[in-house]
């Protein structure tokens, strides 16, 4: 509980130091192309036949970018992103280095917009060289400050595998007391998970800084099926202890995970390769 109140102070100062933000009234995802309404997560997702897919071996960043405050944030992408077939994006925000960093990289992207400042809107943002298959989102109002955390949910055709790969991209709930807007807020976004049968990706900011988040989280995981890429060493940023981001898989083979140290952000990313499994007729 102690923890809680101390999170929560520092969030409110922070809020009160950097202006006002505006919740929009439904959710939007927002593209390339421009705004769009969100699609639910209910629908099941089905591959479509794509001239592009993932290859066969597939590099992934996961990183909270921390609203690009930082000045180098820009040439942290272009270090640990910009080559990568999937970037997992947490705090986001479309400012207008940012979308010339995705044009020039000719990356395809959505944003699920958790809020707007200033005109610019700051959310989950899943990036990569391939277009989705389907993609829905999910926009979870933190319970004591009201203003939301988002997840976005995507299918990506995968060189010879008919599933594809699920990848779900999420900051997790935080300023709440107890957990339960936490729980809802993971199994919304890992409903897909239970009914797909090809590789699966969930990763971000899940920001488990109790223990009994951290084993509720170890718990759904296990249901699910879903293995760790733990970095050695070790650099992910923490709280009490605790690793607040996280990268897990299922039918994938782990080629390699580090977490490399930087000052672009206030979290260091996650980078990994996976490898399609073969698959047995």
């Amino acid at each position: 509980m102690k923890n809680s109140y101390r999170i929560l102070g520092t969030s409110l100062l922070t809020l009160g130091l950097v202006g006002c933000f505006e919740v929009p009234d439904q959710d939007h995802m927002v593209t390339a192309q421009g705004i769009i309404p969100g699609v639910n997560c209910q629908q099941p997702p089905l591959v479509a036949l794509a001239s592009t897919a993932l290859p066969r071996e597939f590099g992934v960043t996961v990183w909270n970018l921390y609203k690009g405050q930082r000045k180098n944030w820009r040439e942290g992408l272009d270090e640990y992103a910009k080559s990568q077939d999937l970037v997992l994006l947490q705090e986001s925000a479309t400012h207008p280095d940012m979308l010339e960093w995705l044009k020039a990289g000719e990356f395809q992207w959505q944003q699920l917009q958790a809020f707007t400042q200033g005109g610019v809107s700051f959310g989950v943002m899943t990036v990569a060289k391939t277009p989705q298959a389907f993609v829905c989102g999910v926009r979870s109002p933190e319970p004591l400050l009201r203003i939301p955390k988002s997840g976005l949910v995507s299918l990506y055709p995968l060189q010879g595998d008919p599933d594809g790969v699920l990848v779900v991209n999420l900051h997790a709930v935080n300023f709440e007391l107890g957990m339960a807007t936490f729980r809802e807020q993971l199994n919304d976004l890992t409903a897909l998970i239970h009914r797909h049968q090809g590789p699966v990706i969930l990763a971000g900011d899940f920001n488990t800084w109790s223990d009994k988040r951290e084993f509720w989280l170890n718990k759904l995981v296990g249901e699910l099926g879903l293995q760790e890429a733990i970095p050695v060493p070790d650099l992910r940023r923490t709280a009490f202890g605790r690793p607040l981001d996280h990268l897990y898989y299922r039918n994938l083979d782990l080629v390699e995970v580090s977490s490399p140290a930087t000052d672009a952000s206030d979290h260091n990313p996650i980078i990994a390769r996976f490898a399609a499994q073969a698959i047995t007729p």
